[in-house]
């Protein structure tokens, strides 16, 4: 499992990001819909989960 060092969190990131988008894509729901739902939250946590992980990496190497 070394090869997942520092990787692990970018999966889930991107994981969730792929789920809300799912589910705008497939009709599930509406885009109006999309940004009153907890979906769009979703997106954004793993957005920012992705970015906060980026950060922290950038900052370790240097």
């Amino acid at each position: 499992m070394v090869w997942l060092k520092g990787k692990k969190t970018y999966i889930v990131a991107s994981l969730m990001v792929a789920i809300s988008l799912v589910h705008l894509f497939l009709g599930e729901i509406g885009l109006a819909e999309f940004f009153a739902s907890e979906h769009m939250n979703t997106l954004l946590e793993g957005l920012g989960l992705g970015t906060l992980r980026a950060g922290v990496a950038h900052n370790i190497r240097h």
